[in-house]
C-alpha cells in the first residue's frame, strides 16, 4: 500500500520530463538542423583569390566567372546544404562555367565569415538580398540551384521572385523540412515546434517556370519519395526534368554525376523524365 502514491506520481514525472525535453529541443533545435563551418573573413578572401573568384561584399557570396564573359553569359545562384560552407562547393565552378554560367555561391548567416545565426528567418532574407544584388549587377534571369537544405532556400526565392527565375534546379530536395523532421522524430510534435519549416511544396504552388529535380535513389536522409513527389507537383504546372541516380545517397550524389546529367539539369528546355528505376549505369559509376 505504501508504494501506491509513488506509482501515481510516476506518470506525472514522466510527463514532466517529456515536457522538459520538448522545451530543450525547441530552444536548441537550430543545433540539430544547421552545422555551419565558420571562417575568418581574410581567409575567405584568400581562398576566393586562389580559386580566381570574387566576393560580393557584405553578403560574402563567391562569384566565379567563365573564361569568356559576354552578353550570352548566364548567372546561376547556388545554395548549399545545412553543413559546411560555400567554399566547399567551389569545385562546381567548372561544371557551370563550361556551360556558359557565372556561378554565384551564396553563403548563409552564421556560415563562413557571416555573422548571425542560421534559421529560415535569417537565411531567406539574406538570399533575397543576394538576388536583388545579382539583378543590379547582371541583366537577365537567374538559374536557382539548391542542394538539400538549399533546395528549401531556392524554393522560397523562386516563390517570391518568379519573374527573375530562368530555371529552378533542386538537388536531393525535401517537400517540407517540417514533414521530413516529423517522420524522423515521430515521438516529438515537430509540426508545432519547428521554427524553420522550409515548406517547398507550399512555396512553389504558384511556380510555373522551368524546373529540374535530382533524386538520390538511396537517399538516407530525406528519402527519394520527397523529391519524386515535389517534381511531380512541379511537372503538373510547368516543364520539369527528373533525374534519378538509383545508387546515390543524400551525400554521394555528386560522385555519380556525368556531363550528360549536368546538361539534363542545367540545359534542357523541355521536360525529360528519367524513370525512378533507371539502369544502374546511368549514375556514371
Amino acid at each position: 500500500m505504501q508504494v501506491r502514491p509513488a506509482l501515481r506520481r510516476t506518470p506525472l514525472i514522466a510527463v514532466l520530463i517529456y515536457c522538459l525535453i520538448l522545451v530543450w529541443m525547441y530552444v536548441r533545435q537550430d543545433h540539430f538542423i544547421y552545422f555551419p563551418v565558420t571562417a575568418d573573413e581574410s581567409l575567405w578572401r584568400e581562398k576566393a583569390v586562389e580559386a580566381k573568384a570574387r566576393i560580393i561584399p557584405g553578403l560574402n557570396a563567391i562569384v566565379v566567372e567563365p573564361p569568356v564573359v559576354d552578353a550570352s553569359t548566364k548567372t546561376a545562384l547556388f545554395f548549399h546544404g545545412n553543413d559546411g560552407n560555400a567554399i566547399e562547393r567551389l569545385s562546381l565552378a567548372k561544371v557551370f562555367n563550361t556551360r556558359g554560367y557565372r556561378l554565384v555561391l551564396a553563403e548563409y548567416p552564421g556560415f563562413g565569415p557571416n555573422r548571425g545565426k542560421p534559421s529560415q528567418a535569417t537565411i531567406v532574407p539574406s538570399a533575397m538580398a543576394l538576388m536583388r544584388e545579382i539583378s543590379q549587377r547582371w541583366p537577365g534571369r537567374v538559374t536557382l540551384v539548391g542542394e538539400s537544405l538549399g533546395s528549401g532556400v531556392a524554393a522560397q526565392v523562386a516563390a517570391a521572385m518568379p519573374e527573375r527565375v530562368d530555371r529552378l534546379v533542386l538537388i536531393t530536395p525535401f517537400s517540407s523540412l517540417r514533414e521530413t523532421a516529423a517522420r524522423k522524430m515521430w515521438f516529438i510534435p515537430v509540426r508545432l515546434l519547428l521554427k524553420s519549416p522550409f515548406d517547398s511544396s507550399v512555396a512553389l504552388a504558384n511556380y510555373h517556370g522551368l524546373s529540374a529535380v535530382l533524386v538520390a535513389g538511396q537517399d538516407d536522409l530525406v528519402g527519394p519519395q520527397a523529391g519524386l513527389a515535389l517534381q511531380k507537383e512541379l511537372a503538373s504546372r510547368g516543364s520539369s526534368t527528373l533525374l534519378v541516380l538509383p545508387t546515390a545517397t543524400h551525400n554521394t550524389w555528386m560522385s555519380g554525376m556525368t556531363d550528360a546529367h549536368w546538361d539534363q539539369l542545367l540545359m534542357a528546355r523541355t521536360a525529360i523524365s528519367s524513370a525512378p528505376l533507371m539502369p544502374r549505369q546511368s549514375t556514371g559509376r
